[in-house]
C-alpha cells in the first residue's frame, strides 16, 4: 500500500511540477506531457497479453495443422473478405474490392510511440529556445521567505533593465509559435492516424456515439458496428502448404483478433482525447490574441498574480503605464516570473521596476505641478501692481488660492492617466 501511495505522490508531482520552475501554461502541459503520457501507456496496454490472451488464434476444419505455425502465419497474411452470408459477430461487412489485408493493427503499439514523439516537439523546440533564463531570473526568489530582499531585488532589476528590457520580443513570439505548432500537432496527428486506419478515424467518434444510441433492434439490424467495421475481431486465412502426396493444399482458417478487443477502445480514448486538446488549444489561440489585442488584460493578468499585495495607490499607476507601454516580450518574462517567484517579493520588485522606468507619468506631473505654481505668482504678481490704497486685499488672493486648489483636485496623474489611455 506505501508503495502504491509513494508512485502516486510521484506522478502527481511529475503532472503539476510540484516545487519546479514553470516554463509555459497548462495548455502547453497537455500535449506534451498528458497526451505522450497517455500515447506511451496505451502502446503498453496494446502489447500485454494479459488482457487479451494470444493476439491471434486461428481454427481449421479437420485438423491436421500445426496451431503455433497457423497463427503465425495468419498473423500477417490473413484477412477481411469474410463471406456475406457469415453470421458470426464483429466481422468487417464492408470493404473495398480485392482482398482486404489486416495490416495495420499489428503496428498499433509502434505507430502510438511515434505520436508519442511527434507530440514532444514543440517542448523541445521551446526548451531549446527558452535556454533556462526563468530558472536564472526566479534562482533566488521562490522561497516562502526571501533573505536580504532588498538587495537582491536591486540585483534583480539592474539584471532585468541591463538585458531584458524591450530585447524579449521574439522571445514571446517563438513561445506563441510554439502553442500554435501543438495544435499543428495534433491536427496532423488526426489525419495520420485517418489513413492508418484506412480513413476511418475522423468520424469514428461519431459513429461509435451514434450506433451505441440506437435502441438494441435498430442495433441488431444494421449489423455494422463502427468499432467492429475498424476493428474486426474475426479474419480469414487461407493457408497454403505441402500436402502428404507432395502436392501443394490449401485451407481455409477462420481466425480471431483478440488484439482488436483492446484497439477499438485505445483508438475511442484518443479520439476523444485529440479532439478535447484541439479545443483548448484553439481556446488557447485566441486568448492568445486578446492579451496581444489588449493592454487591460495583460495588466489584469499581473494584478491577479499579485492581488494579495495589490493596493490601489500610486503604485498602481505606475503598474499600469508599464504594463500599457512595454512590449509583449517583457510583459511575458514578467508574467512567467509572477507563476514562480515568492508574490510579496515579485509585487515589490515590479513597483520598483515601473517607476525607475515610468518618467514619462512622472514627468507629466512635475510638469503640471510647475504650471499650477507659475500661474498663482503671475496672479500674486498682477495684483500686486494693481492701484491700491496701501493695503492688500487679502480676501481676493484667498479666493485665487482656494480656486487653485480646485484645480489641482480636478487635474492629476490620475486625469493624466485617463487621457493618455
Amino acid at each position: 500500500m506505501a508503495e502504491i501511495l509513494g508512485a502516486a505522490t510521484s506522478a502527481t508531482k511529475f503532472f503539476f511540477e510540484v516545487n519546479k520552475i514553470s516554463i509555459d501554461n497548462w495548455t502547453f502541459k497537455l500535449y506534451y506531457k498528458a497526451t505522450t503520457s497517455i500515447l506511451l501507456a496505451c502502446s503498453v496496454v496494446a502489447t500485454s497479453k494479459q488482457f487479451f490472451g494470444s493476439p491471434i488464434n486461428c481454427d481449421v476444419r479437420d485438423g491436421g495443422v500445426n496451431q503455433d505455425v497457423l497463427n503465425s502465419y495468419c498473423w500477417m497474411y490473413s484477412h477481411f473478405n469474410i463471406p456475406p452470408e457469415f453470421k458470426g459477430n464483429c466481422a468487417k461487412r464492408s470493404y473495398y474490392s480485392g482482398n482486404l489485408y489486416n495490416t495495420y493493427y499489428q503496428w498499433v503499439s509502434i505507430y502510438l510511440v511515434f505520436q508519442a514523439l511527434f507530440f514532444y516537439i514543440p517542448r523541445i523546440l521551446w526548451l531549446s529556445m527558452e535556454g533556462g533564463l526563468m530558472k536564472f531570473l526566479v534562482r533566488n526568489a521562490r522561497g516562502k521567505i526571501i533573505e536580504d530582499a532588498e538587495e537582491k531585488r536591486d540585483s534583480l532589476l539592474r539584471v532585468f533593465q541591463e538585458h531584458l528590457h524591450n530585447k524579449y520580443t521574439k522571445y514571446a513570439g517563438i513561445f506563441f509559435f510554439c502553442e500554435f505548432l501543438n495544435v499543428v500537432v495534433v491536427m496532423t496527428n488526426m489525419f495520420l492516424t485517418n489513413r492508418f486506419l484506412h480513413y476511418n478515424f475522423l468520424d469514428y467518434g461519431p459513429k461509435i456515439w451514434y450506433y451505441y444510441n440506437l435502441p438494441p433492434e435498430e442495433q441488431r439490424e444494421q449489423e455494422l458496428n463502427p468499432m467492429c467495421d475498424t476493428f474486426p475481431r474475426l479474419a480469414a486465412c487461407d493457408y497454403t502448404r505441402y500436402g502428404p502426396g507432395g502436392g501443394q493444399e490449401t485451407k481455409q482458417a477462420l481466425c480471431i483478433l483478440g488484439l482488436n478487443m483492446i484497439n477499438d477502445k485505445i483508438f475511442m480514448v484518443i479520439w476523444v482525447w485529440y479532439v478535447f486538446i484541439f479545443l483548448m488549444g484553439g481556446f488557447r489561440f485566441i486568448y492568445r490574441i486578446f492579451q496581444v489585442s489588449f493592454w487591460r488584460v495583460r495588466y489584469f493578468l499581473i494584478k491577479r498574480k499579485i492581488r494579495r499585495y495589490f493596493r490601489k495607490d500610486e503604485n498602481d499607476q505606475h503598474i499600469q503605464y508599464y504594463i500599457q507601454h512595454c512590449s509583449i516580450g517583457d510583459w511575458l518574462v514578467l508574467y512567467q516570473m509572477s507563476r514562480n517567484m515568492n508574490k510579496r517579493f515579485f509585487s515589490d520588485f515590479i513597483s520598483v521596476l515601473s517607476k525607475s522606468i515610468n518618467s514619462p507619468v512622472d514627468k507629466l506631473c512635475e510638469q503640471i505641478s510647475e504650471l499650477n505654481h507659475l500661474n498663482k505668482v503671475d496672479q500674486v504678481n498682477a495684483a500686486a501692481k494693481e492701484p491700491t490704497n496701501g493695503t492688500l486685499d487679502l480676501t481676493f488672493i484667498d479666493e485665487d488660492e482656494k480656486d487653485e486648489n480646485d484645480e489641482k483636485k480636478l487635474v492629476g496623474p490620475k486625469d493624466v492617466l485617463d487621457i493618455m489611455a
